[in-house]
């Protein structure tokens, strides 16, 4: 896959040609040549709820070909989404499928990676603690990548927020303001969640870039993203350097319909160990027909934001 390297404005473009050292220098004479420093990398992260594969998931291949992601969070990728799947790593054969398995069941949120961008130093999937237990795709799934040029260690988790219907045993007789009010005292969690996960793995691989998406199910408006934000985190939809789709649309819709004035609900969250530069939401007639949810894409640089 051809990827694209961003560079920060201030960097000097230097040559990659490393310095030899001839037979018989000395090692003090070798650690006196300077070493051409690597350049930054960038990676581009698609989020995307494919809506348990009742839309068109031709389109969902179509398009994520095009977009030529280096990592892919899907949301509600359920077991009609399996031939999407087989079909999206037939055709990239350095795309790898990690951990699509929750507590024996099919993990609905899955990462998948560019294998040739990335080597996986660990990864796992859990449930969302604070969710309905009778529905399984509110999931949480995570990995520790090292970008293989650099080496730089990235954090990377794909989520599905919680949300309470009438549809749940048990909630049939609440009010909607009170299931309302339930569902975002979970999102509150689910947040919370997300970042204990990242500072646990920060913990254990050193200081490292963290980025999570997902269909969160909240918008800016909510408390669990405040949350986000009180955690050190940034949208890319709000702070993204280089371009943003602020359309005052929103990213979710009635399957092959247009979508409705409101804020969005699915999000591209990085710490400051990382650079938001562009961000984007594909809402082509193609996306609207595979999904009630458009792709979400973002590239992100792989060095401290100057925003952070």
């Amino acid at each position: 896959m051809k990827k694209i390297i961003f560079l920060p404005f201030a960097l000097i473009l230097l040559s990659c040609a490393k310095e030899s050292v001839a037979p018989g220098s000395s090692s003090k004479e070798a650690a006196s040549m300077s070493v051409p420093e690597k350049e930054t990398p960038s990676f581009r992260l698609l989020s995307w709820n494919v809506y348990l594969g009742r839309g068109n998931m031709d389109y969902v291949v179509e398009i994520v070909t095009e977009k030529n992601p280096d990592i892919i969070h899907f949301q509600e990728c359920t077991v009609p989404c399996d031939a999407m799947k087989k079909q999206l790593l037939d055709e990239s054969p350095d795309y790898v499928l990690i951990d699509d398995q929750v507590n024996n069941i099919l993990c609905a949120t899955p990462i998948i990676f560019d294998s040739s961008r990335f080597n996986l130093l660990e990864s796992g999937t859990e449930m969302l603690v604070d969710a309905y237990p009778g529905v399984t795709t509110k999931s949480l799934a995570w990995a520790v990548f090292e970008e293989k040029e650099s080496e730089k260690i990235l954090i990377d988790l794909n989520f599905h927020g919680a949300v309470c219907t009438a549809n749940y045993d048990g909630y049939e007789d609440y009010t909607d303001e009170e299931r309302q009010a339930i569902a975002a005292k979970w999102r509150e969690g689910n947040a919370k969640q997300l970042m204990a996960k990242a500072e646990e793995l920060k913990l254990q691989f050193g200081e490292a870039g963290v980025c999570f998406s997902g269909d969160c199910n909240f918008d800016e408006d909510s408390k669990a993203y405040q949350a986000v934000m009180e955690g050190g985190y940034f949208d890319a939809e709000t702070t993204a350097t280089d371009a943003r789709c602020q359309d005052g649309l929103k990213s979710s819709h009635t399957l092959a319909a247009a979508p409705h004035v409101g804020k969005t609900i699915d999000h591209i969250f990085a710490d400051g160990n990382l650079w938001l530069k562009t961000h984007d939401i594909e809402r082509g007639a193609k996306a609207l027909k595979a999904s009630d949810h458009c792709p979400v894409i973002a590239d992100i640089l792989m060095e401290e934001a100057p925003y952070a």
